[in-house]
């Protein structure tokens, strides 16, 4: 009959009734992909990218990385055929994509990147339990590390769109100061200061957060960029600034901080949010990311269920017609003008928006 259970002698012999290959077909792309992530993630602990220049063979790499030649040979080949090595002859050496993002003296090193990614499989790997017990974490601990992966992603292409977008506005190129609130690695008030000769701007984050900030600001030599401590939420942001820049925070929906930052901004300053907002009616962005955004459980912060969100936040409707009332909103640009490469995890881009708004 139709349907019916096979015998458990029947099943030594005929073939199941309901094939497999849709369900391995999905497993064999998962162990494909985690075996080729753990792969990169080796030969980068390992500086293999590091010791391709001169190319070597397989022979002299193992010689350097203390590994059997037949493995690494095979290392080879798996990062060959992804792309990021090249071989000709049995002597590999690294790819264009490699030598930016893969060796550790490259400024557009992703080390942090990978490390944030196989912690965040780690969290998957457990997620069964994870579903019922969240890692609950310190927003300033956490962001105070996170803002290095921040950085690293948004120096492959968002950052500089970001900054184009800004450049493009006339009022950028007569401010004089610029207040980049809940800054972190301040990436944004440097390229704004490099690009404005006339232009000071203030880092503004968490205590342990501006800490790490004033590495970015030594590394690029920004002489005009200034780190200010503090919790947006509760202490005082100062005052006099020609723009305000506020780009993926947790205040970034929240109504209580418009008038405050209004206050802050001279006549006719703009008011600058970059930020992941939902619209009236809309469900989900990513199921899969309100998991991964549902793993972690920020203390003392009213965390909604979809990702990005937190509670009190305002629709982007409301968002606007809010600001309607202290700013003339000047623009709103999408996400394609701006976005950087999606990882599928937290940090994407998904479908955000640049509010400019001029303060009346």
């Amino acid at each position: 009959m139709s349907g019916e259970e096979p015998s458990l002698e029947k099943l030594l012999v005929y073939e199941p009734s309901v094939s497999p290959e849709p369900l391995y077909s999905v497993l064999r792309q998962c162990s494909k992909g985690f075996k080729l992530f753990s792969t990169i993630y080796a030969a980068v602990k390992l500086k293999l990218f590091d010791h391709l220049e001169p190319p070597k063979s397989a022979e002299e790499l193992s010689e350097v990385l203390g590994i059997d030649p037949y493995l690494v040979w095979c290392i080879c080949e798996i990062l060959a055929d992804a792309g990021l090595v090249a071989g000709e002859n049995g002597v590999y050496k690294a790819t264009e994509v490699s030598k930016s993002y893969l060796r550790t003296n490259s400024p557009l090193f992703q080390g942090n990147v990978l490390d944030n990614l196989m912690k965040s499989f780690e969290v998957w790997s457990k997620l069964a339990e994870a579903l019922k017990n969240p890692v609950i974490v310190d927003v300033e601990e956490f962001f105070k590390d996170h803002i290095h992966v921040m950085a690293s992603e948004a120096l492959c292409g968002e950052l500089q769109k970001t900054v184009r977008v800004v450049v493009e506005l006339p009022e950028f190129w007569e401010a004089k100061t610029l207040l980049d609130l809940g800054g972190g690695h301040g990436l944004y008030a440097i390229a704004f200061t490099k690009l404005n000769p006339k232009l000071r701007a203030y880092v503004f984050d968490l205590p342990q957060v501006v800490e790490h900030t004033k590495r970015y600001v030594e590394a690029f030599g920004a002489d005009r960029v200034e780190v200010l401590a503090g919790d947006f939420f509760t202490d005082d942001i100062g005052s006099g600034y020609d723009i305000v820049f506020f780009s993926y925070n947790p205040g970034g929906r929240n109504p209580t901080l418009v008038p405050k930052i209004h206050a802050s901004l001279n006549p006719g300053g703009l008011f600058i949010n970059k930020h992941v907002f939902y619209r009236r009616g809309e469900g989900s962005k990513n199921p899969m990311l309100d998991i991964e955004w549902n793993l972690l459980k920020f203390a003392g912060e009213k965390q909604g269920k979809k990702i990005y969100s937190f509670k009190g936040d305002l629709l982007l409707e409301e968002y606007l017609e809010l600001l309607s009332r202290y700013f003339e909103v000047v623009k709103v640009v999408d996400e394609s003008a701006f976005a950087g490469c999606s990882l599928a995890k937290l940090g994407d881009t998904l479908d955000a928006k640049i509010i400019v708004a001029k303060k009346r």
